[in-house]
């Protein structure tokens, strides 16, 4: 979730698709080897993302900038959100 600014203490990074839905949430990292892939969809440092919903269990829909994109969980496991 998005925290106010001056926040005093630190959130833990956790993965996006592990990330409660209808919550804005800040990319923290990316890791693996999609990195790149990921990055190419708007998914970089700093992004606010939310996840609009899950229509199936290995699939989310999420919001990043003005677009709307499908990922797979395990693309998800690999964006770190706080």
């Amino acid at each position: 979730m998005i925290t106010a600014k001056g926040t005093v203490g630190s959130i833990a990074a956790q993965p996006l698709a592990k990330a409660a839905e209808r919550d804005s949430y800040v990319v923290d990292r990316i890791v693996g080897p999609e990195r790149r892939r990921l990055c190419e969809m708007g998914l970089v440092e700093g992004a606010v993302v939310s996840v609009l919903n899950r229509p199936q269990s290995d699939m989310m829909v999420i919001k990043v900038g003005g677009s709307r994109l499908a990922l797979a969980r395990g693309m998800g496991d690999r964006v770190l959100v706080k």
